[in-house]
């Protein structure tokens, strides 16, 4: 017999009834009647399409081995709610964070009748700010859910934020362009610094964003290692390398930083990117990075779900590309790996997403695929991936050899290995809810 749901947990799942409603209103009351824990420590505020959950992981890695008891707030979880608050290297106790749950679930029988119920990722995080501040955090990286000028995360005034990257997403609630998307996320710039990913042709957007907010922006730039005679603009950064080996260097008014011999434990080339990011921030909230404790500190951070193996004979990668951009880096990265073929996918995705242009950038990485879905209710049917996956490939000039169906994921991915051989590979990818209900899966590989 199963053990019983505890009680804080229950209540966060009744609370998923109520859907996606953005606004401040209801978290900065619920803050307010708890004392304000975000203000308990300094903040990193990482938004963006994708990397963000990468980017704040290395951030708190960086953070703790400069000394301070540090903190993430993640979206969504792999393997179970206390995933989403690291603090110090792990997930938070769960018996404190139980209590902030409940502390919440009370407050908000305060709460005017007029403010609307309140959603199950505004009381989680309200609940992590409460749980870091309550274990002592002294600086933290809080990834936004959704957007970022009425995300709940919006709450906290961060002295440095990142903006990963900038695709098309969530455009029935952020809007249809990447400049409208942008603005949405760039609301979070209150002031000090603003470190930039990839932002292909959004640098002027980025400049006024800044300008308007009395930030300092800080450009990722593409070009040679450091200590070539590249010039690099006063402010910006360059991160160039391999996962086994890059480096960052950091243009300030005081001349040229750069730390070298970096490595993150992944194969994954858009972790570099992610990475690189996370050490320029850390260095502009601390006023210091130190190399050898940098070092140390990326080479021991592994993020669940990105790129990773999670079985062999066949090989078994499991990855969270869950839109079009992050299906396009996931493939550059396998391009640069050696993985055996035959590779069989197994996908689930949401049909709120780019699904058409998501199928038709995995069609090139498989020979053949199993069609899942994943117990969120937004996900596609499994027949109904499999036929459009089948319409992808007609549109590329090909069919996909084999196309299986099989609605649960754990019979899907044993289809895959079987259909893969022992010298093959299965690409398990689409959707990060897909990744939590193989999370027993990940979790061995660990």
């Amino acid at each position: 017999m199963s053990a019983p749901v505890p009680g804080w947990a229950a209540y966060l799942e009744s609370l998923a009834a109520f859907g996606m409603r953005p606004g401040l209103e209801r978290v900065s009351a619920l803050l307010e009647s708890l004392g304000r824990p975000q203000d308990a420590y300094r903040v990193i505020h990482v938004v963006g399409t994708n990397g963000k959950s990468s980017a704040a992981r290395y951030c708190e890695a960086l953070l703790r081995a400069h000394g301070l008891h540090a903190g993430a707030y993640l979206s969504p979880h792999i393997s179970g709610w206390t995933e989403r608050i690291v603090v110090n290297g792990s997930p938070v106790d769960e018996a404190l964070f139980a209590a902030c749950v409940e502390a919440v679930r009370a407050t908000t029988a305060a709460l005017p009748a007029e403010m609307g119920e309140t959603t199950q990722f505004e009381v989680l995080t309200v609940a992590a700010l409460l749980a870091m501040a309550e274990s002592g955090v002294e600086a933290a990286a809080l990834e936004a859910g959704l957007g970022g000028r009425l995300d709940a995360s919006n709450v906290a005034e961060a002295p440095v934020v990142v903006l990963t990257n900038i695709a098309l997403e969530h455009t029935e609630v952020l809007g249809d362009t990447r400049e409208l998307i942008f603005a949405e996320k760039a609301a979070v710039i209150k002031g000090g610094d603003v470190v930039f990913g990839a932002l292909d042709g959004l640098e002027s957007e980025a400049r006024r964003a800044c300008s308007a907010a009395g930030a300092r922006p800080h450009f990722l730039r593409a070009g040679p290692a450091p200590g070539a005679s590249a010039a690099l603009p006063a402010g910006d950064l360059r991160v160039s390398g391999s996962p086994a080996d890059f480096a960052v260097t950091l243009a300030l008014e005081g001349g040229r930083e750069s730390w070298t011999g970096l490595s993150v434990p992944t194969p994954a080339l858009y972790q570099v990117v992610n990475a690189g990011l996370a050490v320029a921030a850390v260095r502009l909230l601390l006023g210091r990075l130190d190399e050898a404790a940098a070092r140390a500190a990326l080479a021991a951070t592994a993020v669940p779900g990105r790129l990773q193996q999670v079985g062999e004979r066949p090989l078994v990668l499991a990855d969270g590309a869950h839109n079009p951009d992050g299906v396009r880096v996931l493939a550059q990265s396998l391009a640069a790996v050696d993985v055996p073929r035959p590779t069989v996918g197994v996908l689930a995705i949401m049909r709120d997403k780019s699904y058409d242009e998501m199928l038709e950038r995995f069609r090139p990485l498989l020979d053949a695929a199993v069609c899942t879905q994943a117990s969120d209710s937004r996900s596609l049917a499994a027949e109904e991936l499999a036929a459009a996956l089948r319409a992808a490939a007609a549109r590329l000039g090909g069919l996909l050899p084999v196309v299986h169906v099989a609605a649960d994921p754990h019979h899907a991915l044993a289809l895959a290995r079987l259909t893969a051989g022992p010298d093959g590979s299965v690409l398990i990818a689409g959707s990060l809810y897909l990744l939590e209900d193989l999370s027993d899966v990940l979790a061995g590989a660990r």
